[in-house]
């Protein structure tokens, strides 16, 4: 954007001349987020962890968990200590594990722009989280996965009571309050650079290279118009290697 390149009533705003108008620049931004969390006090001392932390993670089908078939909708995970978002009050260390939760496919789109020519200028980064009622929904399922696993038998020897969000905390608008409070970033954002063939609604085509100027590639996960359903390490270095490749 600041090299004028961009939405033409953007960059106008921020006092930059337009060189090259691609409106789809800056917008579709999303991410993966995780409610920290659905957090139990433990019956015994919970051990230091081995694996910082986060113990594992379990991709599911959020109306059906037993489904193994097409693209999971909600992730959990379970992390060795009492983790949660900030101004949630955390339990002592060692006294409590956590079942994170969260939706992979997030359909909430938010943007970032410039707001001068400067580098020195904060941008306005507007992630617009938990703006659809598919995330919220999809969300609640997810919570809702996570109690079913914390109140399984196979923790019994664990569980002491849940501390949050809490037992009582059970209707719609309750869930969804909470959620709100206890939702992180997953740090996946993705989408301001998005790859696609109409440059009216993309920045990059399928070979990464911006709509409309010779020599200019993108090759970051600012182009991945649609985020994965898991973490997008592998993706970006499958995207880089393939990329470097060709030349």
């Amino acid at each position: 954007m600041r090299s004028g390149i961009g939405a033409p009533s953007v960059l106008q705003a921020a006092g930059v001349s337009c060189h090259h108008a691609l409106p789809a620049v800056g917008e579709n931004l999303h991410d993966h987020l995780l409610g920290a969390g659905n957090v139990y006090l433990a019956r015994q001392p919970v051990p230091p962890t081995r694996l910082q932390h986060s113990e594992s993670l379990m991709y599911l089908n959020s109306a059906d968990p037993g489904v193994a078939e097409g693209a999971p909708d909600v992730v959990l995970g379970c992390v060795a200590a009492g983790s949660v978002a900030a101004g949630l009050t955390p339990p002592a260390p060692g006294s409590a594990f956590t079942l994170l939760f969260g939706v992979t496919h997030p359909s909430s789109r938010g943007r970032l722009a410039i707001t001068g020519p400067d580098r020195g200028a904060a941008p306005v980064i507007d992630p617009a989280y938990l703006q659809t009622d598919h995330d919220r929904q999809t969300f609640i399922r997810a919570l809702q996965l996570a109690r079913m696993v914390g109140a399984g038998k196979a923790l019994d020897a664990w569980r002491e009571a849940e501390y949050l969000p809490g037992a009582a905390v059970t209707d719609t608008a309750a869930l969804q309050a909470f959620i709100a409070r206890a939702a992180i970033t997953h740090h996946h954002p993705v989408g301001t650079c998005q790859m696609g063939r109409d440059a009216k609604t993309s920045v990059v085509d399928g070979d990464l290279k911006v709509h409309g100027l010779d020599n200019l590639w993108v090759v970051d996960a600012s182009v991945i118009p649609s985020i994965t359903s898991g973490p997008i390490h592998a993706a970006l270095l499958a995207m880089a290697e393939s990329f470097a490749a060709h030349f």
